[in-house]
């Protein structure tokens, strides 16, 4: 009897480089290609193609109230990189028609679609222009404020969440947690807390979930909780719900909340233990909290897949700055393992951490906590 090894070849030194040459290029080559979805969303060109049709450069032009010579061009990369279709690629560069199909416009054009992802655009600009103010920060230890990054941050973050949380947040995930449900239900009507809220949506959520709650979200960042008003009012829930420029580590003077959540926030706070604590401390006798936070492994891996890949990225150029921009900070950076959250938790003053493992969402992982 005979068998064969197979072995595993290691790539040459050669091989090597041109692999990471290619990484590079591709990782500059989508860096601007995102720009070129935040001229086309900023500008509503997407949505325009979607919404009233094919057009040529100078249909786009006159319908979006922009220059043509910049519209053909702009409509060339977008079919050359394939987010759009082209008619016919041989016709004169002024008689090309260009659309958009049902599959790209659910990703780049409409705002309401659970896959839409233009957003994404509004990155680059913000977290481009703060990339020497980051570079600083790690030869002084200091940080980059949140409010440093631009309005594009801010609108761009609230949508990451926005799709699963009013699709899927009071409809689906809740109703699984039954101690939860069945407070948010009963009367007297439970007050609900959302820290850190950002621009709303986990209240608005909840609010729109459970019709006799009252909901107080509160955020130090005054352009978050701008829009997450906005947001309250175009979704009718501004009666219930009451957004607030405040720091959480002050909330206990508000309560006491039947309920608290925060969304993907505790990673980004120079001080998650006095937060929590603070929230701990508010809450009303059988009230809880629930966290959503990074959805990484449990242990640091390499090679990481592209999800923690992303959370590494986004922790040096974004949310560790960010964190630090406050000293004492905890510093704890965006790729936030379980173990790191029940360790704060537990120096909060949380008796319980639990991990709900019933909750599937690629994104986030959830924790319910009790006193």
């Amino acid at each position: 009897m005979s068998s064969t090894i197979e072995e595993t070849a290691t790539p040459s030194a050669e091989e090597a480089t041109g692999a990471l040459i290619g990484r590079i290029f591709e990782a500059g080559l989508g860096f601007m290609e995102l720009l070129t979805i935040y001229t086309g969303e900023r500008l509503g060109l997407y949505s325009e193609l979607a919404e009233r049709g094919p057009a040529t450069p100078s249909r786009l032009a006159a319908r979006a109230g922009i220059n043509e010579r910049y519209a053909r061009e702009w409509l060339e990369q977008q079919a050359a990189t394939g987010f759009l279709d082209v008619d016919d690629p041989a016709k004169a560069a002024g008689d090309r028609t260009y659309s958009i199909s049902p599959a790209h416009a659910a990703v780049l054009a409409d705002r309401e679609s659970p896959v839409y992802l233009a957003y994404f655009g509004g990155f680059v600009p913000g977290m481009g222009a703060q990339a020497p103010a980051v570079v600083e920060a790690f030869r002084t230890g200091s940080g980059v404020p949140w409010s440093a990054f631009g309005p594009g941050m801010v609108e761009g973050q609230g949508f990451f969440n926005r799709s699963w949380l009013l699709g899927a947040l009071g409809s689906e995930y809740l109703p699984s947690i039954p101690d939860v449900h069945a407070r948010l239900q009963a009367d007297p009507p439970a007050r609900v807390l959302d820290a850190a809220c950002g621009v709303g949506w986990a209240g608005i959520a909840i609010a729109k979930a459970y019709p006799n709650v009252t909901v107080l979200g509160v955020d130090p960042d005054e352009s978050s909780v701008e829009l997450a008003r906005r947001n309250a009012e175009e979704h009718g829930v501004a009666d219930r719900v009451r957004f607030e420029v405040k720091d959480a580590t002050g909330i206990e003077a508000s309560g006491p909340f039947d309920f608290a959540i925060v969304v993907e926030a505790i990673h980004d706070i120079s001080r998650p233990v006095e937060v929590l604590e603070a929230i701990r401390r508010s809450l009303a006798p059988g009230g809880s909290l629930i966290v959503t936070d990074e959805n990484v492994g449990e242990t640091f891996t390499v090679p990481a897949g592209m999800g923690e890949r992303f959370c590494y990225a986004s922790s040096v150029t974004l949310c560790l700055p960010n964190s630090m921009a406050e000293q004492p900070s905890a510093a704890v950076g965006a790729v936030m393992r379980p173990d790191t959250f029940r360790r704060l938790a537990a120096e909060a003053g949380f008796g319980d951490v639990r991990i709900l493992d019933e909750i599937k969402l690629d994104s986030q992982r959830f924790y319910h906590l009790t006193p």
